[in-house]
């Protein structure tokens, strides 16, 4: 229907996506291609993201082969900004929230402390690590595809070094949700406990997203290219 009409899906996922992009929130819901197109974002790939948020199992890498490089890097580092600026902080807010409403001896307490605490410091440097290095190593191959100049093995970082050490940190995040359910809610507030196990749901899918088009799109690419640009 939005091939049809123009106009993205008027969907939660739209609005989760376009958030990234600056986009305001009130009118997520209602942009056409050409309004996207107008503010330097590509609907296309908008488009292409939606199907792997609503059924990653119909995921192919090879639907995002004709995005150009800096496009899927951009959305990378669009996400990382909105996991560090709004998802983290939501969650955080939300843990308050539930370590509040239990008895302060509650052994759930200890457990969303040092999962909140060990989890943000390591996504950080995962984050950190790519924004650093990565992601601008990346556009620097792009960059010499594009002028079809080489580059020297002094500058290269060996992609295939960073997805020999590459960890996801999704499944992080579905332990600790899963160990939460080991626990009864509070007995006085019930829906603090199960609006935290929703984020955490949202963003444990979210962040598996983002390592599908990290893992399958961005870094085999990168490795392609990497090996065509090397000097011999």
């Amino acid at each position: 229907m939005s091939k049809q009409t123009n106009t993205l899906p008027p969907i939660e996922e739209t609005s989760q996506i376009l958030q990234r992009y600056d986009v305001s929130q009130a009118h997520t819901m209602a942009y056409t291609y050409e309004e996207l197109r107008n503010i330097g974002i590509q609907p296309e790939f908008i488009l292409a993201l939606l199907g792997v948020f609503e059924d990653q199992n119909s995921f192919s890498a090879v639907e995002f082969n004709h995005f150009p490089l800096p496009v899927i890097v951009d959305y990378l580092h669009k996400t990382h900004e909105y996991y560090i600026n709004k998802k983290l902080l939501e969650i955080e807010q939300s843990i308050h929230l539930l370590v509040d409403a239990y008895p302060s001896t509650h052994p759930l307490l200890l457990l969303l402390h040092n999962f909140y605490v060990d989890y943000k410091s390591h996504l950080r440097k995962h984050i950190e690590m790519e924004e650093r290095n990565l992601f601008p190593y990346i556009l620097q191959l792009a960059e010499a595809a594009d002028r079809n100049e080489k580059i020297g093995t002094a500058t290269a970082i060996s992609i295939q070094q960073f997805i020999n050490e590459h960890h996801d940190t999704e499944k992080d995040l579905e332990e600790v949700r899963k160990t939460i359910l080991h626990y009864s809610p509070p007995t006085g507030n019930q829906t603090l406990y199960r609006i935290l196990l929703s984020q955490l749901q949202v963003f444990e899918k979210d962040l598996a997203v983002h390592a599908l088009m990290e893992d399958d799109v961005l870094l085999p690419r990168a490795l392609e290219l990497e090996k065509q640009l090397l000097d011999a």
